[in-house]
């Protein structure tokens, strides 16, 4: 991907991309009662790609501020690289992620000076697309519309909604007690060289009232 492209789809997506949600089709409600889990958690692992770059529009909102960007993804493995530039295309910030290191590789004066942006994106980034498929041994819970894998974590718990004709990851969440941190919605699931790729994402973190958008852009991988 040239840079010159990049630039013309990131002012094309922030064009589009306004300060309020950006609205996903969701999936219509279908019966999950009599579903496979096993086969379904092994049917949505063996669709996900390893390996991936992306092109996302991205919103930002933190408290009652907003900001478009956005972000060049690319994924592989367990290491990850993220950038963000603005709509005249002045690059914001570039973190590299390499298994649990990290490592900020240009950012402006602005995004580090109160509070450390770069860095929470990039553990942003690693709740969206980093473990997606719940672990063998999770607890199962079946409710008439979906599917929940529970899996416990560090005080607390993740929570893996699986619902949707094809069964597929549609919200991921993190709760401590009976208090949720964070949680992760998946919407409009496309296929590109025989993978899986949600088209749109919505974080929210509801312990920092920090929210993050994400529309892809384009895809390859």
């Amino acid at each position: 991907m040239n840079f010159q492209k990049i630039i013309f789809l990131a002012i094309a997506a922030l064009s589009c991309a306004g300060c309020s949600s950006i609205p996903f089709q969701q999936q219509p409600p279908v019966d999950m009662t009599l579903v496979d889990p096993l086969a379904v958690r092994e049917d949505f692992a063996a669709s996900l790609p390893s390996k991936f770059q992306l092109l996302s529009s991205i919103v930002f909102k933190y408290r009652f501020r907003s900001m478009s960007a956005i972000g060049l993804i690319d994924v592989a493995g367990d290491s990850f690289k993220v950038a963000c530039i603005n709509q005249i295309g002045l690059k914001l910030f570039e973190v590299e992620v390499n298994r649990d290191q990290f490592q900020c590789n240009f950012a402006i004066k602005q995004f580090t000076e109160r509070g450390d942006l770069p860095r929470a994106v990039a553990a942003d980034i690693k709740r969206i697309y980093f473990d997606r498929v719940p672990a063998p041994d999770s607890e199962i819970r079946k409710k008439k519309h979906e599917l929940i894998f529970i899996e416990p974590v560090d005080r607390g718990r993740l929570e893996y909604v699986f619902a949707g004709a094809d069964n597929r990851l549609v919200e991921k969440r993190r709760f401590e007690g009976r208090r949720k941190i964070w949680s992760v919605a998946y919407y409009e699931y496309f296929w590109k060289n025989g993978k899986l790729h949600p088209a749109g994402i919505i974080l929210n973190h509801y312990k920092h009232n920090y929210s993050l958008t994400a529309r892809v852009k384009e895809v390859r991988s």
